[in-house]
This record gives C-alpha cells, structure tokens and sequence, in this order.
C-alpha cells in the first residue's frame, strides 16, 4: 500500500493549488472545494484526476489508492 498519500484531501492537496486540481478533475472550483473539505474524492473524476497527476507528474495517485482510502476508515474500526 502507498501510504504516501493517507487521505483524499492530501491526494487534493498536492496540486499546486484547489483551483487546478477542480481543473484537472473537471469539477467547479466550489466542487473541489467541497471534496476536499468532505475528504472524499466523488468516483466518477477519479479517472481524470488521476491523469491530470500523471500529467503533472505526482506520483502515488492512482485509482487504486484512492479506492483504499475509501475503505480505510471501514477496515480500521472492524475488529480484528
């Protein structure tokens, strides 16, 4: 697991800024915003936010991480 990335407003926050991460997502600014304040990345931009971190050369975003990240919080309060 990447754990470079622990949560999605930190995939959000390593863009330059909210407003070219709503960019590359395709989503209004106030979308954006939104999904980094929710801490959710809504699933049908994943594709293109993905891309837009290959374009811009982040690392360690992929849908596949962003999948875990929706599960984490489930997977840390089942018991063991």
């Amino acid at each position: 697991m990447n754990d470079a990335f622990d949560s999605h407003r930190s995939i959000i926050d390593a863009w330059p800024d909210l407003s070219a991460f709503a960019a590359d997502a395709g989503v209004s600014y106030g979308a954006a915003k939104a999904m980094r304040r929710r801490n959710r990345i809504v699933h049908e931009y994943v594709s293109n936010i993905v891309k837009g971190a290959q374009a811009r050369g982040i690392a360690g975003v992929t849908a596949d991480r962003i999948a875990e990240l929706v599960a984490k919080p489930v997977e840390e309060g089942t018991p063991s």
